[in-house]
């Protein structure tokens, strides 16, 4: 079991604790489901509001998005819920992850990372219907602020009641501030709640109030402190593996010469395609100045290559976002696992307990099945030697008889 300080130092643990193929693997697997079916469901709506595909794939590429579109409701109802899938296959992802963390942290190193989602789907209404609760008493105020307001259209009466009864409005709207911020609250600490405790919804829920509550000035230091921390991380893998690309550009162009160079700019040519909706989002000062360190910001144009040189750029521009997505998936790993580590930190704080030091069901299940075999073992050593004894007298007759 790994010893932990409990406060603001061990937040700096989840860099390292990420950095790992399991669980950058683990995180990789759970966002690129949640990102296919996001994709899909995106450019569907954009087919029934009426828009082409090419038209929209220049535009958006590999991101696309349906804001600043004109679109139907039914458009916006298909975007909105791959949106939604997308932040529960993150939730799920997240909650795998943090699930491996906490399993190194206890020592347990022979684990898979089937096993680590087995968790995540096996406390699926936990992990999802913890927000949902959260987000269903925000509504259920909204719905009733709104009857409130319609039956303050009623001439004298209603107006009156406004007035005499705005100070419960105001309790009320201040309630629905405080449980938004109790909602992002649950997006982020829910599956690391989930991966370390195993509780179920109810528990969840009140985990997430009574963290923030217990502990608010801690919850929102360490945040910010793990923030930063993951977005070192995410800089430093994203500079060391652009570094790497220039070496591997270097040794093959050795070999090659001007047909890998040609081949390696149509790579980067369909890789500045896929992500050209990135340029409407970075298009910042501080991003085009040192974005060259993480990134290509450079305009690259393709060359007329014959198809067997195209099909390679293709696949090599594949690689590329797949080695992104990987990139992207440490980053969002870092932040996974440092939940896991907050929500650790902050159960001693305010409740004094050691996560890592609780039993969980496998473990005294298996501390049963021990003792039972021991016991076992005793009672079967017992019978062997009042065996053994009752049989001495019965040798001891014979011998006095012959």
């Amino acid at each position: 079991m790994v010893s932990l300080h409990f406060n603001f130092k061990d937040i700096f643990r989840s860099a390292r604790l990420a950095f790992s193929l399991q669980r950058v693997w683990i995180q990789f697997v759970g966002l690129l489901v949640g990102y296919v079916i996001y994709w899909v469901l995106t450019y569907v709506s954009y087919l029934v509001t009426g828009l082409e595909f090419l038209t929209m794939w220049d535009r958006y590429g590999l991101l696309p998005c349906l804001f600043g579109i004109e679109a139907p409701w039914y458009s916006w109802i298909i975007y909105i819920v791959g949106l939604v899938l997308l932040v529960v296959a993150y939730l799920f992802s997240s909650a795998a992850v943090a699930r491996a963390t906490y399993l190194e942290l206890k020592g347990e190193t022979f684990f898979t990372w089937k096993e680590a989602y087995q968790v995540a789907f096996k406390n699926w209404k936990a992990i999802i219907f913890s927000p949902v609760t959260i987000l269903g008493i925000i509504l259920f105020l909204f719905v009733s602020g709104v009857i409130v307001g319609l039956l303050g259209q009623i001439p004298y009466v209603g107006e009156l009641g406004i007035g005499f009864f705005s100070f419960f409005w105001m309790i009320a709207c201040f309630f629905i501030f405080f449980l938004l911020l109790i909602l992002g609250v649950s997006l982020l600490l829910v599956p690391a709640i989930v991966a370390t405790t195993k509780e179920d919804v109810f528990e969840a829920v009140s985990e997430s109030f009574s963290t923030a509550t217990a502990q608010p000035w801690r919850l929102v230091l360490y945040e910010v402190l793990q923030g930063l921390v993951t977005g070192v991380g995410f800089l430093i893998l994203a500079f060391a593996v652009k570094k790497g690309f220039f070496i591997l550009r270097w040794i093959l162009d050795l070999a090659m010469g001007d047909k890998f160079y040609e081949l390696i700019n149509n790579s980067l040519y369909f890789f500045q395609k896929a992500f050209v909706g990135v340029e409407r989002v970075c298009s910042t000062a501080c991003v085009e100045k040192y974005g060259p360190y993480v990134t290509w910001v450079k305009d690259y144009y393709g060359y007329d290559l014959p198809v067997v040189m195209n099909i390679s750029a293709y696949l090599f521009t594949i690689w590329l976002v797949i080695i992104a997505g990987l990139v992207v998936s440490y980053g969002v790993s870092t932040l996974s696992a440092g939940q896991a580590l907050i929500y650790i930190v902050l159960k001693k704080k305010k409740d004094d307990e050691n996560l890592l030091e609780r039993k969980e069901e496998e473990e005294e299940e298996e501390e049963e099945k021990i003792e039972e075999e021991e016991e076992k073992e005793e009672k079967a050593e017992k019978e062997k030697e009042e065996g053994e004894e009752e049989s001495k007298p019965e040798e001891g007759e014979e011998k006095k008889e012959e």
